[in-house]
């Protein structure tokens, strides 16, 4: 039984770490984007016939540079810091569902509340929300003093860009707390989706208690039969008292004796065929892990690889940039006396 549970509450709990890494890695990330992208397209709507400088694309990067990472970091955290009620949910609701404590039905509609409640309680002592205000308080501040610097005294640019900022924190707030609610029911299904796989646990149990009679009445019959084939001491008087196998033959409780040992043999058999499983079903789940740790450390070696690239391309470009500053400061005196021949030229043809 305890295997069991413990194994229904690794299985929950890979399952909802899982769901977290994918949604940060590409279910977040894809939101910002599409957030940037109507954002940026706007401004570029708003500021189009007063700064050229500030085209869409650029907007783009500079904005992503701004409020991408940081988001990210902010619902990483948030889910990290949540990650320990949420196993204390599971696994409480996976053992009382075993010990017969709650339903199904009873764990889908407490399961929200109980969640909430356990990450209220703060079990870490560290805290983490959803508003985005810091976050977009520093896209503000880049808007208005790179984009609109010089058209802050145009009323209606100004309103245009506080409106669009202010709706654009909200909206993506609203797509990120959403999403965090949709994940609160996801987990739900999760564990509800473990413990059925598991429904047949209470049908297995009580044919275990079953075996464990059979087992035990087996013992008894044998137990007996030696008694019933002690050597007696026929020289004194003994008053025989009725045994319970009176009724039966020889040849019977031979037969019940031998099935006896031949019911233990299959029970033990079948224990250990379970036991097999469930070291296979461990074995393929660290295997699982283990393939994933590798795929995330292959990863993580690409992007170090990627980034010493990067590195060495942006060393290489500001040497070329130095190389035309150079350059460029060589001509500067050179067309400048270019420019005065040119200039007492004219004068001598006049």
């Amino acid at each position: 039984m305890i295997g069991v549970i413990e194994r229904v509450k690794n299985n929950v709990l890979l399952k909802c770490s899982t769901l977290n890494d994918n949604v940060i890695s590409t279910t977040i990330v894809n939101h910002i984007d599409e957030a940037i992208y109507h954002f940026c397209e706007s401004l570029a709507t708003i500021i189009n016939d007063y700064n050229s400088e500030y085209t869409e694309s650029k907007l783009r990067e500079d904005v992503g540079e701004i409020i991408k990472l940081p988001i990210i970091k902010k619902v990483k955290r948030k889910l990290f810091i949540d990650s320990l009620a949420l196993q204390i949910t599971n696994d409480s609701f996976a053992e009382d569902y075993y010990y017969n404590k709650v339903t199904i039905d009873d764990i889908k509609n407490n399961y929200i509340n109980e969640l909430n409640n356990n990450i209220n309680s703060n079990q870490l002592n560290m805290s983490e929300n959803l508003d985005l205000t810091e976050v977009f308080e520093k896209l503000r501040d880049y808007v208005y003093e790179s984009v609109i610097k010089n058209l802050k005294e145009n009323v209606f640019i100004d309103e245009g860009v506080k409106k669009l900022i202010d709706d654009s924190k909200n909206e993506l707030e609203k797509i990120i707390i959403d999403l965090n609610n949709e994940l609160q029911n996801k987990y739900l299904d999760i564990l509800i989706e473990e413990l059925k796989e598991d429904i047949n646990v209470e049908k297995q149990i009580e044919e275990e208690k079953e075996e464990q009679k059979e087992i035990e009445e087996g013992e008894n019959i044998m137990e007996l039969g030696r008694e019933l084939f002690d050597v007696k001491d026929y020289g004194t008087d003994t008053v025989e008292e009725p045994s319970t196998f009176d009724k039966y033959d020889d040849m019977t409780l031979f037969n019940k004796v031998l099935l006896s040992l031949n019911t233990k043999e299959e029970r033990l058999l079948r224990k250990e065929n379970k036991l097999q499983q469930k070291r296979a079903e461990v074995d393929r789940a660290l295997e699982s892990i283990n393939k994933n740790i590798e795929a995330n450390v292959e990863r993580e070696n690409k992007l170090t690889q990627r980034k010493v690239k990067l590195g060495e391309r942006e060393i290489e470009l500001n040497s070329k940039l130095s190389e035309a500053e150079v350059i460029f400061l060589n001509m500067k005196p050179l067309i400048n006396g270019l420019n005065k021949i040119k200039e007492s030229d004219e004068r001598k043809g006049e």
